[in-house]
């Protein structure tokens, strides 16, 4: 009796728990994929907002070029030091093998007369044979169509369609282009700053009367230059200095810096509005889709 009671007692026990168990597993887990998006969901909000800059530099005829994603940046010009190195000192030429004797025997100057030609046929063989039709290749059909692109949104179709403008029309195809490009250039002209903006210059002339001229129209070039670009651009400048070098021996003071600072969201932003507008674009439909 005790004993039916005791298992009585397990299997009511166990009907409860199992489930919870069950439950708490579940719960578990989901809370765990729940932590794991969030995390890759604030990872990619960092990744997006992170500031991704060019830093370029130029002294005594040395020009830099950098590329900075947030602490991470990579040197784009100039070049690694291991192909100047290798540039500095070449690989010695290998010497040419020796030329091997010909093995294979030497052929006769006197070749065999050809064989006889095969007497003439007669006329009315001659033009049976022409006569004759000569059966058409047979084509078999599969009961398979043509297979469409299978790239979505007809990208093939698009890019197909893109060639031929260029083949056929190719001052269209510069118009669509062209005009394309220009919207990237103002997009990029409002979200691209131009930071840190460093500039250190010297004038010289033959003589001292044209470096003084030159020096003058360099001011009102540079004043103007100036007053354009911070219109156009988002412009921060911190120092621009031009000033006259009678003897020529400051050329090598030299120094021009900066920094064109963005986020790569931006970046994405300017992506798929351009994929939009090159989707839309009338020139660019396939025939099918018009």
């Amino acid at each position: 009796m005790l004993r039916k009671l005791l298992k009585h007692e397990f299997r009511a026990t166990a009907r409860v728990m199992i489930p919870l168990y069950l439950i708490t597993v579940l719960l578990a887990v989901l809370k765990f994929v729940g932590w794991l998006l969030l995390f890759l969901l604030a990872l990619l909000v960092v990744l997006l907002i992170l500031p991704v800059e060019l830093r370029f530099a130029y002294q005594a005829g040395k020009p830099s070029l950098t590329a900075w994603y947030g602490p991470l940046h990579f040197t784009l010009w100039p070049r690694a030091a291991a192909k100047d190195t290798a540039a500095q000192h070449p690989a010695a030429p290998q010497p040419a093998p020796a030329a091997q004797p010909s093995t294979e025997p030497a052929l006769s100057k006197t070749q065999p007369a050809p064989a006889a030609a095969p007497a003439a046929q007669s006329p009315q063989a001659s033009v049976a044979a022409k006569a004759a039709p000569t059966p058409a290749p047979a084509t078999e059909f599969t009961g398979e169509h043509p297979k469409s692109s299978a790239l979505p949104f007809h990208i093939s179709e698009r890019i197909e369609t893109a060639l031929n403008l260029l083949a056929h029309d190719p001052a269209a195809f510069v118009r669509c282009m062209f005009g394309h490009l220009r919207w990237v250039g103002r997009f990029l002209a409002r979200h691209i700053k131009v930071q840190h903006l460093t500039v250190f210059w010297t004038v010289t002339g033959e003589d001292a009367a044209q470096t003084a001229e030159l020096y003058g129209a360099a001011m009102a070039a540079a004043n103007n230059l100036l007053a354009f670009l911070q219109q156009v651009v988002c412009l921060q400048c911190d120092h621009l200095q031009l000033e006259s070098d009678f003897t020529g021996q400051r050329r090598g003071e030299r120094y021009i810096s900066g920094r064109l600072h963005t986020h790569p969201f931006l970046l994405l932003w300017l992506l798929i509005r351009l994929l939009f507008r090159l989707g839309k674009d009338p020139q660019l439909q396939p025939a099918h889709t018009n």
